[in-house]
């Protein structure tokens, strides 16, 4: 399935910024090089996570898992253009299903393991799948059998371990004319590079999940620009502590494991010690981390005394702005360089490397104005986007510093728009076809010579929550039933460890009471998932509004800060 216009691919393709590669080709390419090398690598913990024991795959052995996969899907019915929703945590299995879909051409749309049936069964009234992949359990609870009700339309059903009504491709083997049959089909039906690879999903800049179709080609300069900063060399061991369902981690690490033809070592669901033992032991050269968590090991240096982090050649940071002494503290006293990254599924690039912003104070605050005419920077990402502030009130656009505006980026890493979404991308994009981030940045001081971007906020009200984007929008209109509001508006509030929690502010019914748990009770009846849950409550006798009744959600967050 291509959406891309004929126009744009063949524009990108003349300049050499897109180009014939696709994931599974990627992968051919590895595997013919690096055939007995170790490829892919659980994390220590999964025995605790999926209930089964760790694996270790060489390129050879990810290879034979492959084509089995493949030949199963395609047995059981799966074709070029359908789509997949796929919910598995980060196990070796995840890159491989990937791998196996992109050879058939059939498209991933990855979700958190976080999603409960209400998120589920949104997505598939947006994208109508063929099929469902996931896990039989998680943490020690039933996965799987929970959402087999929901799937009622004859789509497919996998599972990694056994469960009632979905196949388990654990230990599934084809019939023996399947690979041949399957390898025929792919061979007929080629794969390019301008078909989705991808469907992931985002609050975007519109307030409600939305789907963001990506091609293999808008995938590749995103995963080059990652490498980039990353400073990835062949053969390089790279650990994913991200949920692999998103730019950060398909971008960063699935794409750029094959880029490098290195080991990718996998971590979910985050947890420190974990995460410090197989940096040490699997001799990892590049990893991601939030702030909060950097910012935690500095201020417990026995952790860090305790652990060897010498093979780390830098680490990336982003989510949440970083803190000059963090970024500074890492880099002179441990010798280990923190790279800014800023990026969104839509195709938002902004990354702040050490060899192009040695200052660790200047890292942690700016990031290089790429697209930006006059201003050369050495990251090829830089050389193939566009980007612009304009004022959120006039949408005049911004050339003098510290005047904060929306960031706008075009380009060959931004996406076509969002899947099956007239309307919002009617709003997303401007008439020279810039999309509208949401984000708030400025232009660097004068003593900068005005090369940097700052970020200064969302103009958005997206709440961000553990890396998780929660629509407040979404909350809002489930809570307008609850029979003891007469209005009620969520907004996020700060949190040192999570960057933001949920609070609701509720105008009440006259006599009426309310606690958080009732309304706890009243959105896991909606079947919602837990990360969206509220922490905090206040009651207030009129919300704030602007004068054509918006609610000023930034006076709300007032409430719990």
């Amino acid at each position: 399935m291509i959406l891309t216009n004929q126009n744009r691919i063949e524009d990108f393709t003349r300049q050499g910024w897109w180009g014939d590669d696709t994931l599974y080709s990627l992968f051919l390419d590895a595997l013919d090089k690096c055939s007995a090398q170790e490829a892919l690598v659980d994390p220590k913990n999964r025995q605790t996570i999926t209930g089964d024991a760790p694996k270790r795959l060489t390129f050879q052995e990810v290879n034979e898992t492959v084509e089995r996969y493949a030949s199963i899907f395609f047995e059981q019915g799966l074709r070029k253009d359908n789509i997949v929703i796929i919910q598995l945590p980060n196990v070796v299995e995840l890159p491989m299903v990937y791998l196996a879909l992109s050879k058939l051409g059939v498209i991933s749309s990855p979700i958190p393991m976080q999603y409960g049936a209400y998120e589920i069964e949104a997505i598939i009234e947006e994208v109508s799948p063929q099929a469902y992949i996931t896990i039989q359990s998680f943490n020690g609870n039933a996965h799987a059998e929970k959402f087999s009700s929901i799937f009622v339309k004859g789509e497919k059903k996998f599972s990694l371990g056994k469960v009632n009504s979905f196949l388990n491709i654990d230990n599934s083997y084809p019939d023996s004319n399947s690979h041949e049959l399957q390898q025929s089909y792919t061979n007929e039906n080629p794969c390019s590079a301008n078909d989705i690879f991808t469907i992931c999903w985002t609050s975007g800049t519109t307030g409600t999940p939305k789907g963001v179709p990506r091609s293999h080609n808008l995938w590749l300069p995103m995963a080059k620009a990652a490498a980039f900063v990353s400073e990835t060399k062949e053969g390089d061991t790279l650990l994913n502590p991200f949920p692999m369902i998103n730019m950060a981690s398909i971008g960063g690490f699935l794409f750029n494991w094959l880029l490098c033809k290195g080991k990718l070592v996998q971590h979910h669901p985050f947890d420190l010690n974990t995460f410090l033992d197989q940096i040490s032991t699997e001799n990892v050269k590049y990893t991601i981390a939030p702030p909060a968590i950097m910012n935690m090991l500095l201020n417990n240096p026995v952790i860090l005394d305790q652990n060897d982090l010498s093979s780390l050649r830098c680490i990336g940071c982003g989510g949440a702005p970083l803190s000059e002494w963090m970024v500074e503290t890492f880099q002179n006293k441990y010798n280990l360089t923190v790279q800014n990254i800023f990026g969104s599924n839509e195709g938002a690039t902004l990354l702040s490397s050490r060899n192009e912003i040695d200052d660790p104070h200047l890292r942690a605050q700016y990031f290089p104005r790429f697209g930006v005419e006059g201003l050369d920077w050495s990251n090829p990402v830089s050389k193939i986007i566009k980007t612009k502030l304009v004022d959120v009130e006039t949408n005049e656009e911004i050339h003098e510093p510290e005047k904060p505006g929306e960031l706008l980026i075009s380009g060959a890493t931004v996406f076509d728009g969002y899947w099956n979404a007239p309307e919002a991308n009617a709003e997303v994009f401007d008439e020279d076809g810039f999309f509208k981030t949401g984000d708030l940045f400025e232009i660097s001081p004068q003593d900068t010579q005005k090369k940097y971007y700052k970020f200064c906020g969302r103009c958005k009200d997206l709440i961000i929550r553990g890396g998780m984007n929660i629509s407040p929008e979404e909350l809002d209109n489930l809570l307008s039933s609850h029979p003891k509001m007469l209005e009620v508006a969520v907004t996020g509030y700060d949190d040192e460890i999570l960057g933001e929690k949920v609070g609701v502010v509720a105008v009440l019914a006259e006599g009426e009471t309310i606690t958080l748990n009732e309304i706890i009770e009243f959105l896991t009846d909606k079947k919602i998932a837990k990360f969206k849950m509220p922490e905090d409550l206040r009651t207030v006798n009129t919300l704030p509004k602007n004068p054509v009744g918006k609610v000023i959600r930034r006076e709300l967050k007032d409430l719990f800060n």
